[in-house]
């Protein structure tokens, strides 16, 4: 199996929609395919080490679009310039993968080349002087309605997978997912609402975001006496606030920072 295949569906319509609406069906259909290309080549570089971790040995990624017209090498560099980094990131923590340190990823445009596309890859991040950060607050999920093995979850990973099982596995038994939160499987009808793969909270910047993994029964955040949907496969979700309470089907969580 595949290591994006439980997740690259759900990136590849986010793409392509993002593409279709900025350049257009025909386009979009060819950018598809080729973002597609590029992310199975940089799958093929994933490491299984000790105990099947995942691991992706490279801290710097440079690809390289190529084409011989300035206004193709434009829309190139428009669509994959700011989302690709971000997709790769994606389909690595979500598949458990780890990256290194400092891990980046550099697009850049070239007249001529042998391929479509080139990748090179590094094990020295980018050299950035350092500036002093303002560290986030860790936040937490407080348990509203439903079972879990704990009253409460600190959000101290970049990515809190929520789901109805620890673990999730493909047809030959490997892990392709670990939940954090884990609502008991088979304890009552609320739970039952949560899907084995249900969602993720996401640490971007100093900000939470609340991402649907394409639920069953759908997640939504109630929020000062309105509901608000947080539709499936949308990468940038929901940004969340002190006191949101997110449903997950009909089992419940609060958020407080």
């Amino acid at each position: 199996m595949s290591l994006f295949s439980e997740i690259e569906k759900t990136i590849e319509r986010g793409f392509h929609r993002f593409a279709e609406r900025m350049f257009g069906p025909a386009d979009s259909n060819e950018l598809l395919l080729l973002h597609r290309a590029i992310l199975a080549e940089v799958e093929g570089k994933v490491q299984v080490v000790a105990r099947g971790r995942r691991v992706f040995p490279f801290a710097r990624v440079l690809v390289t679009l190529v084409s011989a017209e300035a206004e193709r090498r434009t829309i190139l560099q428009a669509a994959f310039g700011d989302r690709l980094g971000a997709d790769i990131r994606e389909a690595m923590e979500g598949s458990e993968c780890e990256l290194p340190r400092g891990f980046s990823v550099e697009v850049r445009t070239a007249e001529a080349g042998l391929r479509a596309f080139e990748i090179a890859y590094s094990l020295e991040p980018v050299k950035t002087q350092a500036a002093p950060v303002a560290l986030p607050a860790t936040g937490r999920v407080i348990l509203v309605k439903g079972k879990t093995e704990k009253p409460e979850y600190t959000l101290e990973r970049s990515r809190t997978n929520i789901g109805r099982l620890v673990e999730l596995t493909d047809a030959d038994h490997r892990v392709v997912r670990r939940n954090d939160v884990v609502f008991e499987e088979g304890a009552d009808e609320v739970n039952a609402t949560v899907s084995r793969k249900h969602a993720h909270i996401r640490l971007d910047a100093a900000d939470y975001r609340l991402c649907d993994d394409g639920s069953e029964f759908g997640t939504r955040v109630f929020r000062e006496g309105r509901s608000i949907e947080v539709p499936a496969g949308n990468r940038r979700g929901e940004k969340l606030r002190p006191g949101d309470e997110i449903y997950l089907g009909r089992a419940c969580l609060r958020f407080e920072p």
